[in-house]
């Protein structure tokens, strides 16, 4: 038996919850599945999730510049806090070692939140 849930209805609670069935399908090689536009204006596809569609070769470049930078970003966030909660469990650790590391931590979330779009309220 399959873990996985039927496609079919994924696209029903898409559509129930007032997604709008597209006539664009799933840029997935294989997948051919027609995409969801959400409520929020996201694009997705009921397998594979988001989905960005693009129109020219330039707009494809900056998405994946832009998912590969995210990707860095939470990596280097994942380091930082593996840092500061090394840094909790160490002894006589100088207290301005910890702001520098908060500091950075902050740093990165604030680029992480320029590269992410927000959805429209």
């Amino acid at each position: 038996m399959s873990t996985a849930k039927d496609p079919t209805k994924i696209m029903a609670e898409l559509l129930k919850s007032g997604a709008i069935m597209l006539a664009e399908t799933c840029p997935v090689e294989g997948c051919y599945l027609p995409l969801f536009k959400l409520r929020t204006g996201e694009v997705v596809c009921p397998v594979h999730g988001k989905v960005h569609i693009v129109k020219t070769e330039e707009e494809a470049r900056e998405i994946y510049a832009r998912v590969y930078l995210l990707q860095v970003i939470e990596k280097l966030e994942v380091h930082a806090l593996k840092t500061i909660e090394n840094l909790l469990n160490a002894p006589d650790i100088d207290p301005t070692e910890y702001i520098k590391w908060l500091e950075v931590l902050e740093r990165i979330q604030r680029l992480k939140s320029q590269l992410t779009p927000r959805s429209p309220s």
